[in-house]
């Protein structure tokens, strides 16, 4: 969507809930468009608001306009989550998300209709809105080469669906750039060009600046190249450098 047909749409969903007293959302907003909403929420500042794809650590999100305190009732994320899983692991390919996104797409459903895609021992987990969950149930029957069994998933696996892993990183600074660069195994001025280009987000908002210190908890997005949680400093080395700890999505 058109950035600022996107802008005009959040602050129409935001007036709307604020007026009538009822829940409004959004379609699954990606990271460049969380950056809209973010940029937007001096105007919308009030309305009561929040973001959620689904689970804790999706990356597409929904925004619900409204509060109990101001509609007067509760209302959950119009979200669904779709399990897909081989007929046959035995016979199965080793699925991808891009082999699970693309035989979603071929059913014909706008990407604002899906959120998160995670898989997790060969069985794909595809977060949806609550009207196509069933029409995704009863169309994708394969992805690459395996035919698959698809429900609407009750309850998620246990443990965290998005699993992390923690990593040791070697910076000479505290600096974005530095760490990001680290993370990726990148030189520092490749990462430099990916901030410019507007790939890399904190939080949902896009950021150009790769001298900006992360405080702890912050969630560092590159957009095709994964993402990692920033946890702390743990100590200086004897030259100088730093050790520092991030929890890497895997």
């Amino acid at each position: 969507m058109d950035e600022e047909l996107l802008k005009k749409r959040i602050l129409e969903l935001a007036e709307k809930a604020y007026h009538t007293g009822q829940y409004c959302f959004t379609s699954f907003l990606g990271l460049a468009e969380q950056d809209v909403l973010h940029r937007a929420e001096k105007a919308i500042s009030y309305v009561p608001h929040s973001l959620y794809g689904g689970a804790d650590g999706c990356e597409r999100v929904m925004v619900r306009f409204g509060s109990e305190s101001l509609c007067g009732y509760d209302m959950p994320f119009p979200i669904s989550c779709v399990k897909a899983e081989p007929l046959s692991q035995k016979f199965a390919d080793r699925l991808s998300h891009r082999d699970i996104l693309g035989a979603v797409m071929n059913l014909g459903i706008d990407r604002s209709r899906t959120g998160d895609i995670v898989i997790r021992e060969n069985v794909a987990y595809i977060f949806c809105t609550e009207q196509i969950s069933q029409y995704i149930c009863d169309g994708l029957v394969r992805a690459k080469h395996t035919d698959l069994s698809c429900s609407i998933a009750t309850e998620l696996p246990a443990g965290e669906l998005f699993k992390t892993q923690t990593m040791q990183l070697n910076s000479a600074s505290e600096r974005l750039d530095g760490i990001a660069s680290q993370f990726l195994k990148l030189s520092r001025s490749a990462v430099n060009e990916l901030i410019a280009s507007g790939k890399l987000f904190i939080n949902g908002r896009c950021c150009m600046d790769g001298s900006k210190t992360l405080r702890s908890g912050d969630v560092v997005s590159m957009r095709g190249y994964g993402r990692f949680i920033y946890r702390e400093t743990v100590r200086e080395t004897r030259k100088g450098r730093l050790v520092i700890h991030v929890d890497a999505y895997v």
